[in-house]
């Protein structure tokens, strides 16, 4: 559903020619430059301390990272692992009719 609220704006075709004569432009372009890379070094920040409490989790409780994340998603997101499940299940259902082997 659209935004009825949000101003219907024209899409702008892109030109280097245009934009680089455009010093207006050429600021903004260099604040979307700025916004973008501050955000990626924050993404970064956020997935090395993710990386480091996985170890820790590996090194104090053994668990894998790997099922330690599933935990977050399901944490995050209730309901992922039985929906999971409920795939997995299928999958094999279908692999064991394409094989033949279903009893």
């Amino acid at each position: 559903m659209k935004n009825s609220f949000k101003k219907a704006s024209k899409k702008v075709e892109f030109s280097l020619s245009a934009l680089q004569a455009n010093p207006v432009q050429m600021k903004q372009l260099e604040g979307f430059i700025e916004e973008i890379a501050l955000s990626k070094g924050k993404i970064k920040t956020e997935q090395d301390t993710i990386g480091d409490i996985r170890s820790e989790a590996k090194d104090n409780l053994g668990i894998p990272g790997k099922i330690l994340m599933k935990l977050v998603r399901e944490h995050i997101s209730a309901g992922s692992i039985e929906s999971e499940m409920s795939d997995l299940e299928m999958v094999q259902t279908l692999s064991q009719a394409i094989e033949g082997t279903t009893p």
